[in-house]
């Protein structure tokens, strides 16, 4: 316990080097335990002063008797005391978890909790805040609606309203909350913890005062720290209760079957450029043929409020399920065990989220559209197929086809888009593309590969793992070309490797992180078994897209969680660990938690009756259960419309067109159109 608190210090202290981080991390990942807010817990110390008092100091005693605490967590004591239990950390009041001792985000929402009985749902960090738009009643679940005001913008603070930053200059990485207490004509006073860790002045009821500078109707407020940002404030309005009025949304009935009929003059010719790649391999999957040549080939087409929808919703769920992600993993005693996750490498599930939460590139929703308008299935963060398809194949066909002039496709974007996020990575040395020997998954690839070659990053497609090599020294992994691997995109799911090891191995790997990290150059590989899928994921010096966390919202455990914290959400289908009377009332569908692509689904009508059952090898797994809601059906097959998020951004739809009400991946692909309202 002497280390870690050794590691604890310095970490806080020296937290703005990102040396000293990335040591912290590495040494100590478990240390970062389930139960914080990473908002709470990776947070800046900003303001130097010679003597802060003691971690655990009362600093000062604000409204409603709020008091505000020392967060210097150099002083904690490196003998025996009760911060030997990490969850000693955890901060509880009358019952409701407020956040990490004593962190800017344990303190706003203590404040609010204990002077209006309200809190702020849980967060990945401070900043995020600022897009948050309601808060909680404690007392009967109700929530209450909270909007932000952009710092110098007419709406004024009030007293309770929330102070962001920004995530640049001093409070990097996690941005700043502070809670405002008074308002004056050209200041206001605000309540903050890690901060400035001395005792306040007798009679003083703030942390800061911070200038407030008032022109045209409008409030600026400045910082005493000069290279910070303030991002604004958030109002509650506590007589108003939280709907999701102005969400945008659609109906089946605005989804439209069309037909082209291709002569033989284009349909049986090839249309794609096969000295591209990726197309090469798309075609030899395939075929060269457009489609069946004198008879009608079906594409779809949805006006323009439909595709607005859809890209608002997108928006929208990335960052729930994110949100969902990082709930998990503060209370991950409660709700980890529903994850069919080893207990073993939750430590190293948190360490990903913390230092790599910004490494996924791209994922798929899943939706259908129902009279209520449309909801979501699940997130496909971790592996998702048909993103050649959704950026390229639907385009190049409806140009081909001659339907290129109706409407627009709404996917064109969609490459560019994963250029920018691969230049947004700034990834360091070479990237390797990791598939199995399967053509979909080779095009796939190919086509990532060519967006991040774009953005000037050296790539190498690695079909396989079997050219995977332990380098000389044994502490690192090459390709048969001797490159050493530093990253790597995949397009494995990470099931798949953790299926390679037992429960027991998985300690092998922490250890080796843990210990081995340093390998001398007289270390050998002799004995040592050639590595397996697993051994290149999970190796400590290669940084994985999509990261190791991405297990969590891609898991079918996942959608319980986010119900639990966003009911009756418009784009969110009810969804529980058991099967309520509720669903067996009005029919429901049982999910295996770790299966994939429509296996082992069960689909139960309002009487009880099997509408519909898949086959598959997780039979035996744990099962959630999600209100039933078919898929809309046209002229006798079923769509489900699937969108991209690319950088967590709304990158495009396609199409999966199946007369199985469960899309599966033999499940066919039709182009879509956009037209005008």
């Amino acid at each position: 316990m002497a280390i870690y608190l050794k590691f604890l210090k310095l970490f806080f202290f020296t937290f703005f080097s990102t040396v000293f981080l990335n040591l912290f991390l590495f040494f100590y990942p478990s240390l970062i335990s389930s139960k914080y807010d990473s908002s709470n817990f990776i947070s800046t110390k900003l303001q130097s002063t010679s003597n802060p008092a003691k971690f655990g100091t009362l600093l000062g005693i604000t409204d409603g008797g709020v008091e505000v605490f020392s967060s210097d967590y150099d002083s904690i004591d490196d003998g025996p005391g009760p911060w030997e239990d990490p969850e000693w950390f955890s901060n509880f009041v009358n019952g409701t978890y407020t956040g990490f001792k004593w962190q800017c985000v344990e303190l706003g929402r203590r404040y609010l909790l204990l002077n209006y009985g309200v809190v702020y749902d849980s967060i990945p960090m401070a900043y995020d805040i600022f897009r948050l738009k309601s808060v909680l009643r404690v007392s009967d679940n109700i929530r209450l609606k909270m909007h932000a005001i952009k710092n110098g913008e007419a709406e004024l603070p009030q007293k309770g309203s929330l102070l962001i930053w920004s995530d640049i200059g001093e409070f990097k990485r996690t941005g700043h909350i502070a809670v405002i207490v008074n308002v004056g004509e050209d200041f206001v006073d605000i309540v903050e913890q890690n901060v400035d860790d001395t005792v306040w002045p007798k009679g003083q009821n703030y942390s800061r005062r911070l200038q407030a500078e008032r022109k045209d109707g409008k409030i600026t407020l400045k910082c005493t720290f000069p290279d910070t940002k303030i991002l604004g404030w958030m109002n509650i309005d506590f007589n108003e209760t939280y709907s999701y009025d102005g969400y945008p949304n659609c109906k089946p009935s605005q989804i439209k079957k069309e037909f082209v009929t291709l002569p033989a003059s284009i349909a049986n010719k090839p249309w794609l450029d096969e000295s591209i790649p990726y197309l090469k391999v798309f075609t030899d999957s395939y075929g060269h043929e457009l489609g069946s040549a004198d008879k009608p080939s079906p594409y779809y087409t949805i006006p323009e409020s439909f595709e607005t929808a859809l890209n608002f919703s997108t928006n929208e769920l990335h960052k729930l399920f994110l949100d969902a992600t990082d709930y998990v993993l503060h209370h991950e005693k409660d709700i980890g065990p529903h994850f069919r996750i080893p207990e073993k490498l939750w430590p190293k599930i948190r360490r990903s989220w913390f230092r790599h939460r910004h490494d996924i590139i791209s994922g798929r929703f899943d939706y259908t559209i129902t009279d209520k308008g449309l909801k979501v299935y699940e997130y496909n963060a971790d592996s998702a197929s048909c993103l050649l398809e959704c950026g390229y194949i639907q385009s190049k066909w409806s140009e081909v086809a001659g339907v290129g002039n109706v409407g627009r496709s709404d996917a064109d974007g969609l490459f560019k888009q994963l250029v920018e996020t691969w230049t947004e990575k700034v990834v360091d040395g070479p990237l390797h593309l990791l598939c199995d020997n399967d053509k979909e998954e080779i095009y796939h690839s190919l086509y990532m590969k060519s967006a991040a070659e774009e953005a000037g990053i050296e790539c190498h497609l690695l079909v396989g793992v079997e050219s995977v090599k332990w380098t000389s020294c044994g502490s690192n992994l090459q390709d048969a070309e001797g490159r050493v691997i530093k990253n790597i995109w995949k397009t494995w799911s990470w099931r798949t490797a953790l299926n390679q090891i037992t429960d027991e191995e998985i300690q092998k790997y922490l250890t080796e992180h843990d210990e081995n990290a340093k390998v001398t150059e007289s270390s050998t590989n002799e004995g040592r078994k050639p590595p397996q899928l697993v051994d290149i994921l999970l190796h400590d010096n290669i940084r994985i897209f999509e990261p190791l966390w991405t297990l969590l919202p891609s898991s079918k455990a996942i959608l319980p969680v986010l119900w639990k914290l966003k009911p009756n959400h418009p784009y969110l289908l009810n969804s529980q660990f058991v099967l309520t009377p509720e669903f067996l009332k009005a029919g429901y569908v049982a999910k295996p938690v770790t299966g994939r692509a429509g296996a082992n689904v069960s689909m139960f009508d309002a009487q009880g009756g099997l509408i519909e059952k898949t086959e598959g090898r997780w039979d035996q797994d744990q099962e959630v259960y999600q209100e039933l809601a078919m898929l809309p059906k046209l002229d006798g097959e079923y769509v489900q419309f699937c969108t991209w998020a690319v950088g967590g951004a709304y990158a495009g739809t396609v199409l999966r067109i199946d007369k199985s009400g469960i899309i599966n991946l033999q499940s066919s692909v039709s182009a879509l159109r956009v037209i005008s309202d």
